[in-house]
Protein backbone atom coordinates (compact mmCIF):
# COMPACT_ATOMS: atom_id res chain seq x y z
CA UNK A 1 0.00 0.00 0.00
CA UNK A 2 1.17 3.55 -0.85
CA UNK A 3 0.68 6.86 0.20
CA UNK A 4 0.26 9.00 -2.87
CA UNK A 5 -1.33 12.14 -0.65
CA UNK A 6 -2.36 13.15 2.70
CA UNK A 7 -4.49 16.07 2.83
CA UNK A 8 -5.49 17.70 6.41
CA UNK A 9 -9.47 18.81 5.93
CA UNK A 10 -9.89 20.23 8.86
CA UNK A 11 -8.16 21.97 12.08
CA UNK A 12 -9.53 24.09 14.15
CA UNK A 13 -8.71 23.68 17.65
CA UNK A 14 -11.80 21.55 18.74
CA UNK A 15 -12.07 17.52 18.95
CA UNK A 16 -12.79 16.52 15.50
CA UNK A 17 -13.42 12.68 15.10
CA UNK A 18 -15.34 9.56 13.79
CA UNK A 19 -15.26 9.93 10.14
CA UNK A 20 -17.50 8.88 7.60
CA UNK A 21 -16.69 8.91 3.77
CA UNK A 22 -18.89 8.26 0.75
CA UNK A 23 -19.44 9.06 -3.09
CA UNK A 24 -22.69 9.81 -4.68
CA UNK A 25 -24.25 11.74 -6.80
CA UNK A 26 -20.92 12.31 -8.29
CA UNK A 27 -19.53 14.16 -5.15
CA UNK A 28 -17.58 13.11 -1.88
CA UNK A 29 -19.44 13.16 1.64
CA UNK A 30 -17.08 13.63 4.19
CA UNK A 31 -19.03 13.13 7.85
CA UNK A 32 -17.61 13.66 11.34
CA UNK A 33 -18.49 14.67 14.73
CA UNK A 34 -16.91 17.98 16.28
CA UNK A 35 -16.91 18.15 20.43
CA UNK A 36 -14.78 19.56 23.39
CA UNK A 37 -13.05 15.98 23.37
CA UNK A 38 -13.76 12.30 22.60
CA UNK A 39 -17.01 11.86 24.41
CA UNK A 40 -18.43 15.17 25.82
CA UNK A 41 -22.21 17.05 25.74
CA UNK A 42 -22.91 18.44 23.13
CA UNK A 43 -21.02 16.65 20.09
CA UNK A 44 -22.25 17.51 16.80
CA UNK A 45 -22.49 16.35 13.15
CA UNK A 46 -20.33 18.00 10.49
CA UNK A 47 -21.10 17.53 7.07
CA UNK A 48 -18.75 18.44 4.59
CA UNK A 49 -19.19 18.06 0.35
CA UNK A 50 -16.68 18.62 -2.60
CA UNK A 51 -16.52 17.34 -6.46
CA UNK A 52 -13.21 16.70 -6.33
CA UNK A 53 -12.32 15.65 -2.61
CA UNK A 54 -9.88 18.56 -2.77
CA UNK A 55 -12.00 21.87 -2.13
CA UNK A 56 -14.65 20.87 0.45
CA UNK A 57 -17.59 23.25 1.64
CA UNK A 58 -19.53 22.82 4.92
CA UNK A 59 -22.69 21.46 3.89
CA UNK A 60 -24.90 20.92 7.41
CA UNK A 61 -24.13 20.97 11.20
CA UNK A 62 -26.25 18.69 13.05
CA UNK A 63 -27.47 18.20 17.21
CA UNK A 64 -29.30 15.29 18.09
CA UNK A 65 -32.26 17.49 19.66
CA UNK A 66 -33.32 16.18 23.33
CA UNK A 67 -35.26 13.33 23.19
CA UNK A 68 -38.91 13.76 24.96
CA UNK A 69 -38.32 11.39 27.96
CA UNK A 70 -35.56 13.46 28.83
CA UNK A 71 -35.09 16.40 30.67
CA UNK A 72 -35.47 19.45 28.77
CA UNK A 73 -32.36 20.67 27.34
CA UNK A 74 -30.83 17.78 28.73
CA UNK A 75 -27.40 17.88 26.06
CA UNK A 76 -26.87 14.96 24.04
CA UNK A 77 -24.13 13.76 22.37
CA UNK A 78 -23.95 12.69 18.45
CA UNK A 79 -21.21 10.74 17.86
CA UNK A 80 -19.52 8.37 14.84
CA UNK A 81 -20.86 8.61 11.59
CA UNK A 82 -20.87 5.32 8.82
CA UNK A 83 -22.34 5.90 5.39
CA UNK A 84 -24.32 3.49 3.40
CA UNK A 85 -24.93 3.91 0.01
CA UNK A 86 -27.86 2.21 -1.40
CA UNK A 87 -27.73 3.79 -4.70
CA UNK A 88 -30.65 5.89 -5.03
CA UNK A 89 -30.61 6.83 -1.52
CA UNK A 90 -27.29 7.88 0.57
CA UNK A 91 -27.21 7.62 4.23
CA UNK A 92 -26.01 8.22 7.45
CA UNK A 93 -25.70 6.16 10.34
CA UNK A 94 -24.81 7.94 13.94
CA UNK A 95 -25.83 7.26 17.38
CA UNK A 96 -26.44 9.66 20.19
CA UNK A 97 -25.36 9.24 24.07
CA UNK A 98 -26.74 10.73 27.41
CA UNK A 99 -24.29 12.23 30.06
CA UNK A 100 -23.13 9.89 31.88
CA UNK A 101 -24.10 8.84 35.67
CA UNK A 102 -21.92 8.46 38.66
CA UNK A 103 -22.06 4.73 38.10
CA UNK A 104 -20.33 5.12 34.80
CA UNK A 105 -23.31 4.11 32.64
CA UNK A 106 -25.48 5.98 30.21
CA UNK A 107 -28.68 7.72 32.21
CA UNK A 108 -30.42 6.55 29.33
CA UNK A 109 -29.89 3.77 26.63
CA UNK A 110 -28.40 4.96 23.42
CA UNK A 111 -29.92 5.47 20.36
CA UNK A 112 -28.87 4.47 17.14
CA UNK A 113 -30.40 7.14 14.32
CA UNK A 114 -30.60 7.77 10.30
CA UNK A 115 -30.16 10.44 8.33
CA UNK A 116 -31.07 10.06 4.42
CA UNK A 117 -30.89 11.82 1.17
CA UNK A 118 -32.09 10.70 -2.13
CA UNK A 119 -30.24 14.48 -3.79
CA UNK A 120 -27.23 14.69 -1.96
CA UNK A 121 -28.48 18.18 -0.81
CA UNK A 122 -31.81 18.07 1.21
CA UNK A 123 -31.22 15.85 4.37
CA UNK A 124 -33.75 14.22 7.02
CA UNK A 125 -33.48 15.24 10.51
CA UNK A 126 -31.94 12.47 12.46
CA UNK A 127 -34.22 9.58 13.03
CA UNK A 128 -33.93 6.95 16.01
CA UNK A 129 -34.17 3.43 14.75
CA UNK A 130 -32.93 1.54 17.36
CA UNK A 131 -32.38 2.63 20.72
CA UNK A 132 -30.23 0.05 23.54
CA UNK A 133 -27.81 -0.99 21.23
CA UNK A 134 -25.27 0.97 18.48
CA UNK A 135 -25.30 0.18 15.41
CA UNK A 136 -21.65 -0.21 13.95
CA UNK A 137 -21.52 0.05 10.06
CA UNK A 138 -24.51 -1.57 8.50
CA UNK A 139 -23.90 -3.48 4.95
CA UNK A 140 -26.66 -4.36 2.24
CA UNK A 141 -25.96 -8.65 1.43
CA UNK A 142 -28.18 -10.68 0.14
CA UNK A 143 -31.57 -8.74 -0.19
CA UNK A 144 -31.29 -7.08 3.16
CA UNK A 145 -29.56 -5.04 5.64
CA UNK A 146 -27.27 -6.27 8.23
CA UNK A 147 -25.53 -4.58 10.76
CA UNK A 148 -23.63 -5.95 14.36
CA UNK A 149 -24.86 -3.71 17.11
CA UNK A 150 -23.45 -3.54 20.89
CA UNK A 151 -24.36 -2.71 24.31
CA UNK A 152 -23.44 -3.33 27.82
CA UNK A 153 -25.86 -5.69 29.50
CA UNK A 154 -25.49 -6.33 33.37
CA UNK A 155 -23.74 -9.28 34.23
CA UNK A 156 -22.67 -9.84 30.93
CA UNK A 157 -20.75 -6.74 30.14
CA UNK A 158 -20.53 -5.36 26.39
CA UNK A 159 -22.15 -8.03 24.11
CA UNK A 160 -22.41 -8.16 20.09
CA UNK A 161 -25.82 -9.24 18.35
CA UNK A 162 -26.52 -9.66 14.76
CA UNK A 163 -29.39 -7.53 13.27
CA UNK A 164 -31.44 -7.46 10.47
CA UNK A 165 -33.51 -4.93 8.65
CA UNK A 166 -35.76 -4.91 5.35
CA UNK A 167 -35.83 -0.79 5.04
CA UNK A 168 -32.73 0.16 6.96
CA UNK A 169 -35.53 1.81 10.09
CA UNK A 170 -36.91 -1.32 11.57
CA UNK A 171 -34.80 -3.14 12.75
CA UNK A 172 -35.02 -6.91 14.45
CA UNK A 173 -32.45 -8.86 16.55
CA UNK A 174 -31.21 -11.68 16.19
CA UNK A 175 -27.90 -14.44 16.84
CA UNK A 176 -25.90 -13.25 19.51
CA UNK A 177 -22.08 -13.13 17.55
CA UNK A 178 -19.83 -12.45 20.58
CA UNK A 179 -18.66 -10.29 23.95
CA UNK A 180 -17.51 -7.30 22.60
CA UNK A 181 -18.09 -4.12 21.00
CA UNK A 182 -17.04 -2.22 17.73
CA UNK A 183 -17.42 -5.44 15.20
CA UNK A 184 -17.48 -5.05 10.96
CA UNK A 185 -19.24 -7.50 8.85
CA UNK A 186 -18.03 -8.80 5.80
CA UNK A 187 -19.87 -10.71 3.36
CA UNK A 188 -17.54 -13.53 1.97
CA UNK A 189 -17.59 -15.47 -1.27
CA UNK A 190 -19.94 -18.18 -0.07
CA UNK A 191 -22.20 -16.33 1.08
CA UNK A 192 -21.21 -16.44 5.05
CA UNK A 193 -20.64 -13.09 7.24
CA UNK A 194 -17.68 -12.87 8.80
CA UNK A 195 -17.68 -10.63 11.89
CA UNK A 196 -14.29 -8.78 12.96
CA UNK A 197 -14.73 -8.37 16.78
CA UNK A 198 -13.05 -5.62 19.20
CA UNK A 199 -13.04 -7.35 22.26
CA UNK A 200 -12.14 -6.03 25.91
CA UNK A 201 -11.01 -9.08 27.59
CA UNK A 202 -6.96 -9.42 27.88
CA UNK A 203 -5.54 -9.63 25.47
CA UNK A 204 -7.94 -7.69 23.64
CA UNK A 205 -6.97 -8.64 20.23
CA UNK A 206 -9.50 -8.82 17.04
CA UNK A 207 -11.47 -11.98 17.04
CA UNK A 208 -13.08 -13.52 14.00
CA UNK A 209 -16.26 -15.09 13.92
CA UNK A 210 -18.44 -16.67 11.32
CA UNK A 211 -21.77 -17.68 10.16
CA UNK A 212 -23.33 -19.66 6.96
CA UNK A 213 -25.89 -17.98 5.10
CA UNK A 214 -29.37 -17.74 5.14
CA UNK A 215 -30.25 -17.60 8.69
CA UNK A 216 -26.25 -16.53 10.31
CA UNK A 217 -27.95 -17.91 13.64
CA UNK A 218 -25.29 -19.84 14.51
CA UNK A 219 -21.66 -18.09 15.26
CA UNK A 220 -18.32 -20.04 15.28
CA UNK A 221 -14.65 -18.79 15.97
CA UNK A 222 -12.81 -19.21 13.17
CA UNK A 223 -9.63 -16.96 13.82
CA UNK A 224 -7.47 -14.52 15.84
CA UNK A 225 -5.42 -11.26 14.78
CA UNK A 226 -3.13 -11.02 17.78
CA UNK A 227 -3.15 -7.72 17.77
CA UNK A 228 -5.41 -4.67 19.36
CA UNK A 229 -7.27 -3.21 16.83
CA UNK A 230 -9.65 -0.75 17.39
CA UNK A 231 -12.62 0.95 15.13
CA UNK A 232 -12.21 -1.96 12.42
CA UNK A 233 -13.13 -0.87 8.90
CA UNK A 234 -12.64 -3.27 5.61
CA UNK A 235 -12.18 -1.99 2.49
CA UNK A 236 -12.83 -4.50 -0.49
CA UNK A 237 -10.66 -3.46 -3.92
CA UNK A 238 -10.98 -6.52 -6.84
CA UNK A 239 -9.84 -9.66 -4.93
CA UNK A 240 -8.62 -7.85 -1.61
CA UNK A 241 -9.64 -7.20 1.30
CA UNK A 242 -8.33 -4.29 3.84
CA UNK A 243 -8.45 -3.87 7.34
CA UNK A 244 -8.08 -0.37 8.90
CA UNK A 245 -8.07 0.17 12.55
CA UNK A 246 -6.26 2.29 15.58
CA UNK A 247 -3.56 -0.58 16.57
CA UNK A 248 -2.64 0.06 20.28
CA UNK A 249 0.47 -1.46 22.17
CA UNK A 250 0.32 -4.71 23.44
CA UNK A 251 1.71 -5.57 26.91
CA UNK A 252 1.92 -4.01 30.66
CA UNK A 253 2.91 -0.19 28.84
CA UNK A 254 -0.87 -0.27 26.92
CA UNK A 255 -2.47 1.89 29.28
CA UNK A 256 0.35 3.89 30.68
CA UNK A 257 1.33 4.90 26.70
CA UNK A 258 -1.89 6.35 24.68
CA UNK A 259 -0.08 8.42 23.22
CA UNK A 260 1.41 5.07 21.08
CA UNK A 261 -1.79 4.61 19.46
CA UNK A 262 -1.39 4.31 15.32
CA UNK A 263 -3.88 4.33 12.13
CA UNK A 264 -2.87 1.45 10.16
CA UNK A 265 -3.55 -0.71 7.12
CA UNK A 266 -3.61 -4.33 7.20
CA UNK A 267 -3.90 -6.86 4.22
CA UNK A 268 -6.30 -9.33 5.21
CA UNK A 269 -5.12 -12.97 4.03
CA UNK A 270 -7.41 -16.11 5.30
CA UNK A 271 -7.63 -15.55 8.89
CA UNK A 272 -4.44 -13.28 8.98
CA UNK A 273 -3.53 -9.94 8.94
CA UNK A 274 -0.53 -8.54 7.08
CA UNK A 275 0.39 -4.77 7.85
CA UNK A 276 0.95 -2.71 4.58
CA UNK A 277 0.66 0.91 5.84
CA UNK A 278 1.52 2.92 8.83
CA UNK A 279 -0.70 6.14 8.59
CA UNK A 280 0.87 9.53 9.94
CA UNK A 281 -0.79 9.42 13.14
CA UNK A 282 -0.47 9.74 17.11
CA UNK A 283 -2.80 9.63 20.11
CA UNK A 284 -6.61 9.73 19.57
CA UNK A 285 -7.00 8.75 16.22
CA UNK A 286 -8.57 6.33 13.63
CA UNK A 287 -12.17 5.92 12.65
CA UNK A 288 -12.06 5.79 8.70
CA UNK A 289 -14.46 5.94 6.36
CA UNK A 290 -13.54 4.77 2.89
CA UNK A 291 -14.29 5.49 -1.03
CA UNK A 292 -12.86 3.10 -3.56
CA UNK A 293 -12.55 4.86 -6.79
CA UNK A 294 -12.92 4.00 -10.32
CA UNK A 295 -8.64 3.63 -10.87
CA UNK A 296 -8.57 1.45 -8.24
CA UNK A 297 -6.80 3.81 -5.49
CA UNK A 298 -8.65 4.17 -2.31
CA UNK A 299 -9.26 7.87 -0.74
CA UNK A 300 -9.57 7.23 3.33
CA UNK A 301 -10.77 9.51 6.11
CA UNK A 302 -9.64 9.30 9.45
CA UNK A 303 -8.82 11.43 12.57
CA UNK A 304 -5.70 11.76 14.20
CA UNK A 305 -3.39 14.05 16.72
CA UNK A 306 -0.22 13.41 15.18
CA UNK A 307 0.23 17.27 14.54
CA UNK A 308 -0.87 18.22 18.42
CA UNK A 309 1.43 18.16 20.83
CA UNK A 310 1.24 14.43 23.49
CA UNK A 311 4.94 14.23 24.21
CA UNK A 312 3.48 14.18 27.68
CA UNK A 313 -0.05 13.27 27.58
CA UNK A 314 -2.11 13.58 30.67
CA UNK A 315 -1.30 10.23 33.00
CA UNK A 316 -5.11 8.40 31.79
CA UNK A 317 -6.70 10.56 29.82
CA UNK A 318 -3.93 10.34 27.40
CA UNK A 319 -5.10 12.76 24.01
CA UNK A 320 -8.55 12.25 24.40
CA UNK A 321 -9.13 16.08 26.33
CA UNK A 322 -6.83 17.46 23.28
CA UNK A 323 -7.77 18.70 19.99
CA UNK A 324 -7.82 16.66 16.64
CA UNK A 325 -7.69 16.85 13.53
CA UNK A 326 -9.62 15.59 10.12
CA UNK A 327 -6.85 13.92 7.15
CA UNK A 328 -7.90 12.35 3.58
CA UNK A 329 -5.34 9.67 2.54
CA UNK A 330 -5.20 8.69 -1.28
CA UNK A 331 -3.75 5.15 -1.39
CA UNK A 332 -2.71 3.21 -3.97
CA UNK A 333 -2.70 -0.93 -3.26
Amino acid sequence: MQLLSLTKIVSDGTHNAFTGLAHFRNRYFLAFRQGEQHGSPGGKQILLSSADARQWDRQMETSFPTPEDLPPKTPMDFRDNYFLNLGNELRIHSFALTPMGPDETYLQPVRSTVQTTSDGVNWSAPRTILQGSLLWKPIFHQGRLWCAGYQRISGEGLVVDLYQSADGFAWERGSRIAAGNETILVPTPEGALRAYVRTQDPPRHLQIWEAASPSFDSWRPVGVISKIIEAPHVATVGDCQYLFGREKPDGPDRRSSPHLSRSKIWRLEGNEAHEVLELPSLGDTSYFGTVVCDDGTILASYYSQHERELDQPEPERGGNHKPSDIFLAQLKP
